[in-house]
């Protein structure tokens, strides 16, 4: 939509006021390029071992099932992808914040069909300062999937409801259903969608033609074949392997009730509300000298449209995991709350003035590189700041240990390894033949391994010692062929950090 005009700004604006005036799609662009690059490049060094959740996805996406217990398919299947193809974990950091990065400009695409370019790209960068839109962390889970998937959603109902163009309700369809595979969010998004084009009698009236209703019967159509194998799958067992959970790494103590998700909303929300308020107060010095960038009135319906799709998926989520009394991440709500900036712009008005322009700036560059700095920070002081993270497990070194003494004992690469998900993830990622996972040694866990298999080729298999019993887990002595317990390791943390990490271990030998 082109600009109406641009009213003259003062005769001193900051870098970010004549970006934005200038080339605000290349400006934006930058700022979410550098976005990314910083947080792949801080948690690259940050975490000696793969987290949780990426050595979850890297161990189970190799089996290519259609759902893990509490883990959504998607996000095994990419990172398995992109790690067979790179062999680099540093690609999977840069894949994961390039979510966020694809996210933002899909929502600009969306943006400056309502709101203008200039205006658009204002609320785009808006979303630097809301956790969890921004903070994409190092695992490429599915919430992070969704972004994009989402955003592109966003813009395929936009073409097709606001612009009229019945093709894009087929490209809406195939894109809720691919969100089925990352999580439960694209069924709340298809909820919203529905509600807010049926609220609206001009989208009614778009939705009421026949090339449309057409489009529209085929975009179901496209939705139940792409998210048909996984509904199935989802209602043989129970539906209840919908949400992410601790079977994709996730430690307990980050599923939180629906009420402190709730709180975590809008404490998450608060560094938006400064650079708004920031923005926008009249007590300002620089009220008389204020850029200002003008676009043309959105049509009231457009509006409203908007700002309730800002709105009505986070709360349906919500509402959802009340009514099911039901624990999530925060991070649930990344692919929920990117509209957040364009609702903000929208209610503002046609005229959008900036205040305070050079503070506003350098507040939302802190905002940019205070959090993966800080993830810098914790992980080389571990002894500071509390335990130890997943991340800082002496993987590296175990994984070395264990497929030089299998070598050496059996005269064979090691193939299996078994223990706890998590730890035994991280050493079967940075093992060089990487050894599937046997979980806990219980094929319910673990579906995907072939006992006979694993009899004949053996592996290795260990657990933590935590007191003075060294010894192993009664499920692995009753579920594993006989094996013969080895003395215990001791391995430092990789960055230092409390005691030492004491394991006990043994070969499970091969079958002759």
């Amino acid at each position: 939509m082109p600009m109406l005009r641009e009213a003259a700004g003062p005769l001193e604006t900051s870098i970010f006021v004549e970006g934005l005036r200038a080339a605000p799609a290349g400006f934006l662009g930058l700022g979410l390029i550098a976005h990314a690059l910083l947080w792949a490049i801080a948690t690259h060094f940050a975490e000696p071992a793969p987290p949780p959740q990426m050595a979850v996805a890297l161990a189970l996406g190799r089996e290519w099932f259609l759902g893990y217990a509490e883990m959504p398919p998607l996000a095994a299947w990419t990172s398995e992808t992109i790690y067979r193809a790179t062999g680099s974990l540093f690609a999977l950091r840069l894949a994961s914040a390039l979510c966020v990065a694809l996210a933002g400009w899909i929502v600009f695409l969306f943006a400056r069909r309502v709101i203008g370019d200039r205006q658009g790209a204002i609320a785009v960068l808006l979303m630097v300062s809301i956790f969890p839109v921004a903070f994409p962390g190092s695992s490429l889970t599915g919430d992070l999937l969704l972004m994009p998937l989402v955003a592109a959603a966003f813009l395929a109902w936009w073409v097709a409801a606001g612009e009229k163009n019945p093709n894009a309700w087929v490209v809406l369809g195939a894109i809720l259903g691919v969100t089925i595979y990352a999580g439960p969010q694209g069924l709340v998004l298809l909820v919203a969608l529905a509600a807010v084009t049926v609220s609206s009698a001009r989208m009614r009236a778009v939705v009421a033609r026949s090339d449309a209703l057409l489009s529209i019967a085929f975009g179901l159509f496209v939705f139940g074949f792409i998210a048909g194998p996984r509904l199935l799958w989802l209602w043989q067992n129970g539906w209840s392997n919908l949400l992410a959970g601790a079977g994709a790494g996730i430690a307990p103590g980050e599923m939180i009730s629906p009420l402190r998700l709730s709180f975590g909303i809008l404490l998450g929300h608060f560094g938006f509300a400064l650079l708004v308020f920031l923005a926008t107060a009249y007590a300002a010095k620089e009220k008389d000298n204020a850029p200002v960038f003008v676009r043309e009135p959105t049509a009231l319906a457009s509006r409203r449209g908007v700002v309730a799709l800002a709105l009505a998926p986070a709360l349906l989520a919500l509402l959802a995991l009340y009514g099911f009394d039901a624990s999530a991440r925060l991070q649930l709500f990344s692919p929920l709350l990117m509209l957040t900036g364009i609702a903000v712009v929208i209610i503002g008005g046609d005229r959008l003035i900036v205040r305070r322009q050079r503070f506003v700036g350098a507040i939302a560059l802190i905002f940019l590189f205070a959090p993966p700095a800080m993830q810098l920070v914790f992980s080389f002081a571990p002894g500071w700041f509390g335990e130890n993270r997943p991340a800082n497990w002496p993987a590296s070194a175990l994984a070395r240990t264990f497929n030089e003494i299998y070598q050496t004992r059996t005269g064979r690469p090691l193939e299996f390894v078994v223990g706890e998900r998590v730890q035994a993830s991280q050493v079967s990622v940075l093992s060089v033949n990487r050894p599937r996972v046997f979980i806990d040694a219980d094929r319910a866990r673990a579906p995907w391994i072939d006992e006979a298999e694993f009899k004949k080729k053996g592996g290795i298999v260990f657990w933590q010692i935590r007191g003075a019993d060294n010894a192993p887990p009664q499920g692995y002595v009753a579920r594993l062929p006989a094996f013969t317990e080895e003395a215990p390791l001791r391995l430092p943390w990789a960055r230092g950090g409390g005691d030492p990490v004491r394991l006990g271990w043994a070969i499970v030998p091969p079958a002759q």
